[in-house]
């Protein structure tokens, strides 16, 4: 992982820092994982479906219940996300990761 691809793919919006670390959180409290881990979780989520890591982590957000406007990408990554975590949503035991 390369901190450019990061910066190249992450929006620059002045929510952009607490949207990451809000999807990081929720990977943290459903995985009971580290922080590290978590967000290399959703980086090789976005790098798996092609779509930005900010996208990602929106499309996580709204997945968990949040809500606001989409991006571009977001309906992509908003299906990638289903198909990543959904399944997190409806369990009730959820493996370290």
């Amino acid at each position: 992982m390369t901190s450019n691809w990061v910066t190249t793919q992450v929006s620059c919006g002045p929510n952009s820092g607490r949207i990451l670390d809000t999807a990081r959180g929720i990977l943290i409290g459903l995985r009971r994982c580290s922080s590290e881990s978590a967000f290399e979780e959703l980086f090789n989520a976005a790098q798996r479906h092609n779509v930005p890591v900010f996208a990602m982590a929106w499309a996580l957000l709204h997945l968990a219940g949040g809500s606001g406007q989409h991006t571009p990408s977001f309906m992509e990554a908003q299906s990638a996300a289903r198909r990543e975590w959904g399944e997190l949503f409806t369990r009730t035991a959820v493996p370290a990761c």
